[in-house]
């Protein structure tokens, strides 16, 4: 085989093997590495998401499992996205709302802050709409995009909602300054049972939750929220609160991947979150705020495969990727195997027409020593010269047999060898023929004798 048709074939097996490990590392790290190892963009130090995250890192670090985080903590959660989708995380905090969430595949829901509309006792509000041209008061660090989508929707005016700290909501409400409070935060413990809380120590008495009778509709027109439930009861008291369940929008919170991620890291992602959230809960209360996301595979945010996969209890087995990769290899082989025979076989067919071409004009060369004149002895004399110079060469690159090159070095040498002899005996007869073609000199000795005959 000549050099050019292995070094063809050894960089064919290595582009084969090369992609097929490429492949293999990428969809299915865990048969050649025991730990994958990811960047995650936290959010804001001190946040209760980074906070939550940074205890399920240290669970995951104690327990040596297949995936290691590596944190990377950002100013914002839009910083969080921003890291994601310039690559520079492999995972990150982001709002549902932001461009990154659709961007990437949705791997666990880390929480949800919805809208509650508090009012007074006693009130005689029942729906949203009748806020119109009356004054709201609106919690202190209230969700600018919830507000936004609110305010929109209802079209309450900017100069009609009044901000204030939560704790000012029960005197506002008392002195009748505003009709109503808007507060947002965990669909759960947190801001809104907080502020329901003052007000009722305000009044003395048992304010109420507005329900939110188009959440459907502010959905609709920002798929980016979620219409949510606030359940009845969740936050407790004697009686519990809220006596009904409460309809509203919330922003998710979303632990996001890049879309590349391997199916099987990010199911034992969720995995790792399912399992680590009841020992989270205990320290964090936040932690309960965590869920799967929804299986659906047309919700506007992309889940990842490997998410739903394990949800749906489809993940592949270690087994299975073995197999997969057994399989991708022998396709590999069964396409790259009759290329390269494919080529050797063409490779052999031009070596073969080749060397028929030059046995036949060793052949020519053989006549031609018997009969040529001088000139065409001679030029043959080099060309067969070069032929022994390119058929040695050959036979040490392995391209012909040494028995073969032994046949027709044996009959070039004898060609050589009449040509030799040819050769000198074309010499010798012209020189004869020189010799003969002389004219012959009279010597004036000669000449000048009498003639006898006078």
């Amino acid at each position: 085989m000549k050099p050019s048709l292995k070094i063809a074939a050894v960089v064919g097996i290595l582009f084969a093997g090369i992609s097929v490990g490429a492949y293999t590392l990428t969809r299915y790290p865990v048969l050649i590495s025991a730990r994958y190892t990811l960047t995650l963009a936290t959010g804001p130090v001190g946040s209760d998401g980074q906070k939550v995250l940074a205890a399920f890192i240290r669970d995951l670090s104690a327990e040596h499992p297949l995936i290691r985080l590596v944190p990377i903590p950002t100013d914002t959660l839009s910083e969080s996205g921003k890291a994601l989708m310039e690559g520079r995380a492999d995972l990150a905090v982001v709002r549902s709302d932001d461009e990154a969430a659709a961007n990437g595949r949705t791997i666990f829901v880390l929480r949800q802050d919805g809208v509650a509309v508090l009012l007074p006792p006693e009130t005689k509000i029942e729906n949203v709409s009748e806020f119109a041209g009356k004054k709201v008061a609106v919690a202190k660090g209230f969700d600018a995009g919830l507000l936004r989508a609110f305010s929109e929707f209802y079209g309450l005016r900017g100069a009609d909602l009044i901000e204030m700290p939560a704790a000012e909501f029960g005197p506002a409400l008392k002195a009748k300054r505003v009709v109503a409070a808007l507060t947002s935060g965990p669909v759960g413990p947190g801001p809104i049972p907080d502020a329901f809380a003052g007000i009722r120590k305000s009044f003395k008495a048992k304010p109420s939750y507005l329900d939110i009778a188009e959440t459907d509709a502010i959905v609709a027109r920002v798929p980016a929220y979620k219409s949510v439930e606030i359940k009845q009861g969740i936050y407790g008291g004697t009686p519990s609160e809220p006596d009904e369940a409460i309809h509203t929008f919330a922003v998710r919170t979303l632990l996001v991947s890049r879309a590349s991620l391997p199916d099987r890291v990010a199911g034992e992602i969720t995995r790792l979150m399912l399992t680590t959230k009841a020992k989270l809960v205990a320290v964090l209360p936040a932690a309960g705020q965590m869920e799967a996301p929804e299986t659906e595979r047309s919700a506007l945010l992309p889940v990842h495969p490997g998410t739903l996969a394990y949800l749906n209890g489809e993940q592949e087995s270690l087994l299975d990727q073995t197999v997969n990769v057994y399989w991708l290899a022998v396709m590999v082989f069964a396409i790259l195997a009759p290329l390269v025979g494919w080529i050797a076989s063409r490779r052999r067919l031009r070596r073969s027409h080749e060397e028929g071409a030059k046995l036949r004009r060793v052949i020519e060369l053989v006549r031609l020593a018997k009969i040529g004149s001088t000139m065409q002895l001679s030029a043959a004399d080099a060309e067969f010269e070069d032929i022994t110079e390119c058929l040695f060469e050959r036979l040490v690159t392995g391209e012909i047999e040494r028995d073969h090159f032994q046949f027709l070095e044996r009959i070039i040498a004898q060609a050589r060898a009449t040509i030799a002899r040819r050769l000198g005996d074309l010499a010798v007869t012209e020189a004869q023929l020189k010799a003969n073609s002389k004219p012959r000199l009279v010597s004036s000795t000669q000449t000048d004798q009498p003639d006898p005959a006078s």
